[in-house]
């Protein structure tokens, strides 16, 4: 940029477009100090300038200053919004995604176009609102004409589709795709798996193979979770093989995550003992949290202890563990144990929030506070809670449990 900015210095005359240039070039470069100045110094700015700032603090992954960057611009472009739209995706702000597309529709003044659909269905997507996703796609069919409907936007439909388990809608619009990517047939796979038909998701995962393109690795970890959530225990082993041995993937914490989680929920600890062994120091927090929730789920209380243990070891200052083997005394009666770890808690100062409760699915933590105020993944665990509620209800057959607390007081 040097070279650049003493071209720019010496030139007698500057039109916009060669501010603009230079802007553009600081963005590109991550120097938004300098890009900044210069949009500072322009004598007359139009909406290239102002794109040129949004998008570098966008590339910077700086919410808050391309947010102000866009609220005070005088007039908007698609290029503005879309750039707005996708940063509030990446950052997997998927509230304020839809919230800024409904004031975009309402303001009327820009039309959405691939791009703007493609950010718009991917929230709708993460957030599990079909509804919102319906009505996004009635807009797509109404300016199809107007469109390039390229394999991003066929993609983040069918993605919206999988992931809400209206696989038909999905199915229909995947065969209808000439072209299809790694992240198309990724999709189909990982919702047949996470909606009852893992059987589906390996003939697809076979069919992707011989007339797809190759694998990648976040292929198998959607093969690996459909595996597990439909109790396919050799398929499981046969893909991971596969996926080490033909393709030469070297297996990640996600696809280790995902065979543990499948001999877990089919009661064969010791495999996944053995599992997390041979990875040689290498095992993090989420791994011994997807062991814990199966020890849990088998009532294997001996190693569920040893797993509490050991997360309190890579976690001493969080309460989660402290809570999970609480738990684990509480459910067998141990009360002295749970008194024990409760002193433990207050010689290390980890205080136990008020009203906190802890939930596990397959090994992720998840935290959520009484009013469900403060804690971020509310949104994802207060529909998961409804439905423990519905098991709950029923009278607990062991009177210890209704006399005492099953968690630290």
């Amino acid at each position: 940029m040097d070279g650049a900015r003493s071209l720019f210095d010496e030139m007698v005359r500057r039109d916009v477009v060669t501010w603009n240039s230079m802007i553009s070039g600081y963005a590109r470069h991550g120097d938004m100090e300098g890009a900044r100045k210069m949009f500072d110094a322009m004598p007359e700015r139009d909406v290239v300038s102002w794109n040129s700032m949004l998008d570098g603090y966008a590339q910077a992954g700086d919410v808050e200053m391309a947010r102000l960057v866009f609220d005070g611009m005088p007039k908007r472009s698609i290029v503005s919004w879309n750039v707005i739209l996708a940063l509030y995706a990446k950052q997997r702000d998927w509230r304020q995604c839809l919230g800024l597309f409904d004031v975009m529709m309402e303001e009327g003044d820009t039309l959405p176009n691939e791009k703007t659909f493609v950010s718009v269905l991917t929230a709708c997507a993460n957030l599990g609102d079909l509804e919102k996703g319906r009505w996004v796609h009635g807009l797509v069919r109404e300016r199809w004409d107007k469109l390039v409907p390229d394999i991003l936007l066929l993609t983040a439909l069918l993605t919206m589709y999988a992931k809400c388990g209206v696989m038909e809608t999905a199915r229909e619009i995947f065969n209808s795709m000439s072209e299809k990517s790694v992240p198309s047939w990724n999709s189909m796979i990982i919702g047949y798996g996470l909606h009852g038909q893992s059987e589906k998701a390996l003939e697809l995962f076979l069919e992707m193979e011989r007339d797809g393109p190759s694998p990648n690795e976040t292929t198998f970890i959607c093969v690996l979770s459909s595996c597990a959530h439909g109790g396919l225990v050799l398929e499981g082993w046969w893909c991971f093989d596969r996926m080490v041995r033909f393709y030469g993937i070297e297996p990640k914490s996600e696809h280790f995550g995902c065979m543990m989680d499948l001999l877990g929920r089919a009661g064969l600890l010791e495999q996944s003992e053995d599992l997390i062994e041979n990875l040689q120091g290498k095992v993090s927090s989420a791994l011994w949290g997807i062991l814990m929730s199966s020890s849990q789920t088998q009532n294997n209380t001996k190693l569920g202890e040893f797993v509490g243990k050991k997360l309190i070891e890579m976690k001493p200052t969080e309460v989660g563990p402290y809570i999970l083997l609480s738990n684990i005394y509480a459910a067998e009666g141990r009360w002295d144990d749970v008194e024990k770890v409760r002193k433990v808690m207050e010689e290390k100062g980890v205080e136990k929030n008020a009203g906190l409760s802890l939930v596990g699915s397959t090994g992720d933590l998840h935290f959520i506070t009484e009013g469900g105020g403060s804690a971020p993944q509310n949104d994802v665990m207060l529909p998961m809670l409804g439905e423990m509620g519905l098991h709950m209800k029923q009278p607990s057959e062991d009177p210890n449990l209704r006399k005492r607390s099953s968690t630290v007081p």
